[in-house]
Formats: structure tokens, sequence, C-alpha cells
């Protein structure tokens, strides 16, 4: 790490390493306190360390790199695409030649939740500039022919298919009845049907209020390496709906921030509303299976902590979608709901 931050910055010193806080990957994260060196050199920089060059499950689920994994790390592929389109990455400064390890810059401890819920903030406003700037991101990126991976998967049906199968798997009571559970995913194939009907675009795929941090008055995006194509409402769903945000973002609030994002955007609002409800549902759905899948199979308890306010908002989507009778049931007898702990949101 050292030798990495030497190879940016030759006259710079390390004065320090702290730990900063990393989510459900397998990256970890330090912050690098540096000395000296030439004038382009921060006060600060981020070192991801990683432990493979890991692709999200689903992408390997979906072979698209093949046996041998990705060439790159994903990360700076779809970097290299998205830097060309928005302003909002952090800075790649270096990346290690065995792929362990990259310096980027530091966008500091302000997630787009901890601005939103400051003394005197706007909501509204801030989840609002989040919305335009995903807007504006989705009209930029087509596939320009680089090979940004993005553009090399996609939430299809059999993609839906294999996320709903992983709530199935992970998030209900095996001991359900047989019947119900057949009943479900005869809904959820269904469901699977129209979700791959709607039109793709670029979709950062984890657009929530822990990936955007607010650093320095602008929006900057984080954790872009899981991109793929997907409904465009797929990445305000995750905004809207992701872990604890339903506490702030109440119904009201949430059908101004989509009517924001249809104008911003140029999609009519109520095709953008029924779109909403559908990835939204499809979304919660997917996050209490992998919450209970990382608490249970990869002993991340923290992840059970945060089902008591995901489960009632797969509840709260259930009910808005038509067809569902037997997953709305379950969702009420035989989910598993974690216990709450504060220290884990």
């Amino acid at each position: 790490m050292r030798s990495l931050l030497s190879q940016r910055w030759p006259d710079a010193q390390l004065a320090g390493l702290e730990g900063v806080r990393g989510d459900a990957s397998s990256r970890r994260y330090l912050r690098a306190r540096l000395d000296g060196g030439a004038s382009d050199c921060p006060e600060t920089a981020i070192v991801m360390l990683m432990e493979d060059a890991g692709v999200a499950l689903s992408s390997d689920e979906l072979s698209v790199f093949g046996d041998d994994g990705p060439r790159e790390l994903p990360f700076v592929n779809v970097w290299r695409f998205l830097s060309t389109r928005t302003d909002a990455l952090p800075e790649i400064y270096r990346v290690a030649d065995d792929s362990t390890a990259m310096v980027l810059e530091d966008v500091g401890d302000t997630p787009l939740w901890d601005a939103a819920t400051a003394p005197g903030a706007d909501p509204e406003a801030v989840f609002g500039r989040a919305l335009d700037l995903l807007a504006d991101l989705q009209a930029s990126a087509a596939d320009d022919g680089s090979g940004c991976y993005a553009f090399k998967q996609s939430f299809d049906e059999r993609l839906f298919r294999w996320e709903f199968e992983h709530f199935i798997e992970y998030g209900l009571d095996p001991e359900a009845s047989a019947g119900a559970l057949t009943e479900c995913r005869a809904e959820l194939a269904r469901l699977a049907d129209r979700l791959a009907a709607l039109p793709r675009v670029f979709c950062h795929r984890d657009y929530h209020a822990w990936n955007l941090h607010l650093h320095r008055s602008r929006i900057r995006v984080i954790d872009f390496q899981d991109a793929l194509l997907a409904p465009a409402l797929y990445d305000v769903a995750s905004l809207l709906t992701d872990r604890i945000t339903p506490r702030l973002i109440d119904p009201s609030l949430e059908a101004s921030l989509i009517t924001r994002y249809a104008q911003h955007a140029g999609v009519p609002a109520d095709r953008a509303r029924e779109e909403y409800n559908l990835c939204a549902f499809q979304r919660v759905l997917k996050v209490v299976g992998r919450f209970n899948f990382l608490a249970e199979v990869k002993g991340k308890p923290a992840y059970a902590a945060m089902l008591p306010d995901v489960v009632p908002t797969a509840r709260e989507f259930a009910a808005r979608i038509d067809g569902v009778p037997a997953t709305r049931e379950l969702l009420q007898s035989a989910v598993k709901a974690g216990q709450a702990r504060e220290a884990a949101l």
C-alpha cells in the first residue's frame, strides 16, 4: 500500500491510516493521511483493498464473464465509461498491478442520508438533487462500444427470477406451506416477465443514500462497479426505499420525488409511478433475501438488524401490486424479519 501511494506521490509521507466503514462487499477501505509531496497531492486519499476481483453475485450467476471472470476490475471498467459523462465519481489515482488495491479520491464521510437528516436539512431538495443527477446520467450513458461491462449484463427475465428465488430461499421460513411457496413462485415468475418487458437503461444498481456522498456541496457517487442494464425506475426505487429510507420518505414526499424524476427524465408520470412500484417491490424482496443471506451465510448480523425496517417496506409494496396474494400472505406469516438494533443503521 505504501508503494502504491508513493508511485502516485513520490515525495509524500504517509502520516496515518484509519478504517472507513464499508458495506456488504469483500472490499475494505482505509483513509490515508498524507504529508508533503507535489502540489497535486491531497491531504487524504482512500485506499480500497480487495479480497478478489469480485463481481456481483448475480453477475457470477449469469456467467457473463466466463469461467475466468472479468479481465479487469469492474470498478475500473465502469469508472472509465462513467467518468466521461459525469464529474460525480471519485478520481482513481492508482491501481495495483495485481488488482488487489487502488487509491481513490476521498469524497468524505457524509452520505446522502446524513445530509438529508441533518438539522435544518430539506430532504426533498437533497433527494431531488440525487434524482436529477440520476436522470442526467441515464440520458447520457448510452453504449459507445468501449467495452463497459454494464452493457454486457442486464436485468432480464432470468435475473429477476434468480433474485426472486434468492428471496424465497433465504427470506422465507422453509417450513412455510409448500402450496403457498409454489403459488408465490408462480406469482413472482409472472412479475419477472412484466419487469423484463420494461425498457432498460444504464443502472447503477445500488443507487441509495449510503452510496451517494455530499462532499463540498457536490453529490458524489460510489460503489458503481455492479452496474448493468435495468428498468429506468430501478435506481429511483433503490434511492427511495433502501434500508431505513422510508422513515424519511413518506408516501407524499415519495410521490413528489417520483413526479420530479419523471419531469426531469421526460417520461409520463403515471408510467413512472407504475414502473416504480414494480421495481421497488422486486428490489425490496431481493433485499429481504440478501440481508438474511448476509446474516446467516456470510456471518454479518448487522444486516439482520435492518430487516425490521425492510420487511414493512416489502409489505407496503406488496399491497400496491396486483396478482401477488400468496406472496403478500407469506410476507405476513413466514418472512424472516430479523431483530432491530439501532447501532446497525
